[in-house]
């Protein structure tokens, strides 16, 4: 019930403020010529007053018929009403009150006093720009008033009204009030949601635990068809259906897509591989395969769900090229610029990082691609033209063919940028209404929590076609060297972290990881057909068991992650997913070998570069392996350390860090390259100087100056690998490099 309970009481803070801000004045409607429609009664009102005495950063005054004037004339306004003399009715639980307001006004929040503290503090979203006109603002604090045991007497309430000066507001009829029934509906129809995420949860965990006795034992797609083959025993007759990737087999009481009956024994079906559902053209490559049988109009589950074999994904479109050749052990990652390509060269990098965000760059017209001044590509999946920005990707094919010519391995990562709905200076997609379709629908709930990315939208048949058809297109352009070759594909971002890098909103752990499966399954099953080496790759932070689930902020423990994906590849058919590990020292520190948390048992708490030896034998465990015998692909992808100034001393460290990573990973087979983050110092990282370059134009070192650690990226792989790093070893206490190596033996 926590989800539930966490869901409701944000809902309330978020939901009704979106639906209620948008009522107008009667008064105003009816002289501008509209009839206003008859408000709902509002019940159980409560008035409240502004404490004009205890305000802060404003000018107030208030009028004889009880309106309030403000200007704000500092960064934190903020107002406090009078103390309440008797206590709170227990029905009146909506904030509300009536404004104008120059312009808007972001993050509104409530204290609840006694005691004023920031731990009795919630945001109750924004208030629109409203000069002349009167509006109405309302915030459901009900699960608030519960969960701080406000409404006693002398208990008031603190306004903050954002963080702008020389705003002017007036407020009128500031009140406390009951639920109306379009709130309460909302409520209801949350809950059931809600419910729906709690009671998939526990079916899931109780799914992995399960066993059949019937099971479908294979499915195969080639360019037209796909076969499912099975066993069935038991009586009488059963049904083979299908499940898509925005349904959920465990929650569906009656499944109707495809239903076969089967009779008891062996069993092969045949169906053509394109069919329509939902109103979309759709693929069966990306569905999920089961055995059911009905009792009473409801379906009852008879077999594990079942996806295509990894191994018998149709291969007609498949790219000859082999794999990536060669020693790939140091990496570095690249965006094209010159100083990224230059670096390629003098450090002699045989792997290269980028990101390719091919969902932000689509378009859902041409017409929107042409009002926008952008010519397009267009793509053509299950019968549907698909738009991609020609100047973008035109770009990027220049940048991959250089890698192509130096033989360097290309990883991309992919990631579903958010938008903002109603500020158009935070778009961050080509097409804002494409962005939206594809962002998940839960980013950024609780509300104010916002990821840098969100969870690709896969709950809609049209968004599933849409991302399945963007994977397409990189596939397929990026897999037979004509336009440049991509080797490894890194699917969203550090998932044991969503509300930062992929927000999905609050969602227990079975229920995110079953979701993320499906998208690294959609990954798989496109790029398999175009690219048969390739691997999904899967990033995680350093947090190998360490975890905090809190409302406002889940991070999950990776070991966790990797167990229920290896649980759902079990149970459901295996398929190439690898790892891509951000392996950082604790707290960017680059004295590595003494990262605290960091410890030499499969059940660390952090997994950095000190005790990558756990990865290693992790990896090789047959438990984790594709089938249980063919290792999974491990990249560290994203692993740096932070030099916090330009003393000798921090510059030397992180040198002596590389070159302990670099030592590390050479002598584990388990991990096949190292991959810095990043290249240069740069402002967007804060604090941090993770870069090889110090940043550009540096007082001192002039134009992309090369820190200590740059020579020894260098040096590493080549006849000076010893003269450069060899002086490092007394920066970590040892006399060789044979000496960083340690055992794990608790497996």
């Amino acid at each position: 019930m926590r989800l539930l309970y966490t869901y409701i009481f944000y809902l309330f803070l978020g939901v009704t403020v979106i639906c209620a801000c948008s009522s107008s004045d009667p008064i105003q409607d009816e002289v501008e010529g509209n009839k206003p429609t008859s408000p709902e009664q509002e019940t159980s009102v409560n008035n409240l007053k502004i404490n004009t005495g205890s305000v802060n950063d404003l000018t107030i005054n208030q009028s004889n018929n009880g309106e309030y004037k403000i200007l704000t004339t500092g960064v934190d306004p903020w107002i406090c009403t009078v103390p309440l003399e008797r206590k709170n009715p227990e029905n009146s639980v909506v904030l509300t009150f009536e404004y104008k307001s120059s312009k808007k006004i972001d993050g509104i929040q409530v204290f609840f006093a006694n005691p004023l503290s920031a731990e009795r503090m919630e945001n109750c979203g924004s208030v629109e720009a409203s000069p002349s006109t009167w509006k109405t603002f309302s915030c459901n604090l009900y699960t608030a008033i519960e969960k701080y045991s406000w409404g006693n007497s002398q208990d008031y309430l603190r306004i903050d009204l954002g963080g702008d000066k020389d705003v002017m507001i007036y407020l009128r009829n500031i009140r406390l009030r009951g639920m109306n029934s379009v709130e309460l509906e909302a409520i209801e129809a949350e809950k059931n949601r809600l419910q729906s995420i709690e009671k998939l949860e526990t079916e899931l965990t109780n799914y992995l635990k399960n066993s059949y006795v019937s099971e479908i034992t294979q499915v195969q797609v080639t360019a037209d068809k796909v076969t499912i083959t099975g066993c069935y025993n038991g009586s009488g007759t059963c049904s083979l259906v299908e499940v898509t990737p925005y349904e959920n087999l465990l929650l569906l009481t009656q499944l109707k897509k495809c239903k076969t009956d089967i009779t008891n024994g062996k069993f092969m079906v045949t169906l053509d591989r394109i069919t329509e559902y939902d109103g979309c053209k759709y693929d069966r490559l990306l569905s999920k395969w089961a055995l059911v049988r009905t009792v009473n109009d409801k379906d009852e589950l008879l077999s594990f769900g079942r996806y295509v074999d990894a191994d018998l994904i149709d291969q007609s479109k498949a790219s000859p090229i082999p794999d990536y050749q060669g020693d790939i052990t140091k990496g570095g990652e690249s965006g094209g610029t010159p100083l990224e390509l230059a670096d390629l060269d003098a450090l002699g990098l045989k792997a290269v990082m980028k990101g390719i965000p091919v969902t932000a760059v689509m378009w859902s017209s041409q017409a929107k691609a042409q009002a926008a001044h952008d010519q397009v590509i267009v793509h053509r999946y299950c019968g549907k033209d698909y738009y991609f920005s020609k100047g973008f990707f035109e770009s990027t094919d220049q940048e991959l063919l250089e890698y192509q010519k130096r033989n360097v391995a290309v990883f991309v990562v992919i990631t579903i940028r958010p938008e903002t709905p109603k500020d158009p200076n935070a778009y961050h997609n080509y097409d804002h209404e494409l962005g939206m379709l594809l962002q998940h629908p839960d980013y950024s709930e609780p509300e104010g929590i916002t990821g840098t990315f969100s969870m690709v939208n896969l709950d809609q048949p049209e968004s599933v076609n849409y991302y399945a058809a963007a994977l397409d297109f990189l596939a397929s352009r990026y897999s037979d060297g004509t336009h440049g070759r991509i080797h490894r594909y890194v699917l969203h971002n550090e998932v044991d972290d969503p509300f930062n890098w992929n927000n999905i909103g609050y969602k227990p752990l079975t229920y995110y990881v079953d979701y993320l499966t499906k998208s690294f399954r959609i990954g798989h099953n496109i790029i398999h057909q175009y690219n048969p080496h390739a691997q999904i790759l899967v990033p995680v932070t350093q947090s190998w068991t360490r975890e905090s689930i809190k409302p406002t902020r889940t991070e999950f423990s990776v070991k966790k992650i990797f167990d229920l994906l290896n649980q759902f590849s079990a149970k459901e058919g295996d398929f190439y997913w690898g790892v891509g590990y951000h392996s950082y020292p604790e707290k960017f520190s680059s004295k590595t070998w003494l990262d605290p948390s960091a410890t030499f048992s499969m059940n660390t708490r952090l997994l950095t570069f000190k005790n990558l030896e756990v990865l290693d034998k992790w990896m090789k465990m047959p438990a984790n392996k594709y089938k249980g015998i063919k290792q999974r692909d491990c990249w560290l992808t994203e692993n740096g350390s932070s030099t916090p100034n330009y003393t000798d001393e921090e510059l030397q460290l992180q040198a002596a860090c590389a070159a302990y990573a670099l030592n590390k990973v050479k002598r584990l087979s388990g991990i096949q390259t190292l991959i810095w983050h990043a290249i240069s110092d740069n402002d967007v990282e804060g604090n941090l100087n993770l870069g090889l370059h110090y940043r550009r134009n540096d007082p001192k070192y002039g134009e992309w100056g090369r820190k200590p650690s740059w020579y020894v990226y260098q040096a590493f792989g080549t006849t000076k690998e010893s003269e450069v790093l060899n002086p490092y070893l007394k920066y970590i206490g040892v006399n060789s490099w044979d000496e960083i190596m340690h055992d794990v033996t608790d497996y």
